[in-house]
């Protein structure tokens, strides 16, 4: 991919300005699969809980132990979604201010939005495992 040594490079453009707007739209690539994968995570939760409460009317159980265990799996799973939503807003944002910054030469990583992302992502990984651990414990005290 090296530049034709016969074409003179573009007046006012440093020679690595495509690969620089290249790796943005990877980056922000990379945010569309994170918060697909966090939508993704919020349907399957959504889904459980709804699986919970079909499997407990099968059951028979009563109305009032077969809501249990799945709200938080509905309510969590609304949580990602929406996160997984507010990603995808964050990161088209992040992708033009990164595009801006690049053409005026003074491009810096969004180094909150990273930190945040890992946090909000730990946290939910964790609320799910309590969740299902939660889950457990209590269908075995039945």
């Amino acid at each position: 991919m090296d530049q034709d040594p016969s074409r003179p490079p573009e007046a006012g453009r440093p020679a690595g300005h495509v690969t620089e707007h290249l790796a943005n739209e990877r980056t922000f690539l990379a945010w569309v699969r994170t918060a697909l994968g966090l939508v993704g995570i919020g349907f399957v939760l959504a889904r459980m809980g709804l699986f919970l409460r079909q499997l407990a009317m099968i059951g028979g159980a009563t109305p009032r132990s077969s809501a249990r265990g799945s709200h938080e799996f509905l309510v969590t799973g609304l949580l990602f979604l929406l996160l997984g939503t507010a990603v995808t807003l964050g990161s088209g944002w992040l992708y033009h201010r990164g595009r801006e910054s690049i053409d005026a030469g003074r491009y810096e990583p969004p180094r909150h939005a990273i930190t945040a992302l890992m946090v909000v992502v730990v946290a939910g990984s964790l609320a799910i495992t309590g969740l299902l651990l939660w889950q457990v414990v209590t269908m075995g005290v039945e």
